[in-house]
């Protein structure tokens, strides 16, 4: 070990905007889902410590989400809970009946 320390990459909020980052995104995140978040971007306000979004949801479930490509994701942070509480019934009736009464 040779004491030096890998470069700390400095970008906004927690988005890890590091050179591993961007090819896991370009391995990863085809071009249809990519156009999606350009144009999320692209009306996204920064503010501190703000994430754009990272992947585009289709759905959710208990604990997971579906991606637009369809991969089944474990939300371990649980910071996707805004996604109507996992799709679960009970919160997902309760907003059904509030839109009815509006």
């Amino acid at each position: 070990m040779t004491g030096e320390r890998p470069p700390v990459f400095h970008s906004e909020g927690d988005a890890n905007l590091s050179p591993e980052r961007r090819a896991w995104n370009a391995r990863h995140i085809d071009a249809a889902t990519r156009a999606i978040l350009d144009e999320d971007e692209r009306y996204f306000f920064r503010q501190s410590l703000s994430t754009p979004c990272l992947n585009v949801l289709e759905a959710s479930s208990g604990s997971h989400l579906t991606d637009s490509q369809g991969r089944r994701i474990l939300d371990f942070h649980g910071n996707s809970v805004h996604q109507v509480g996992y799709g679960h019934p009970k919160v997902v009736a309760a907003v059904k009946a509030a839109i009815d009464e509006l």
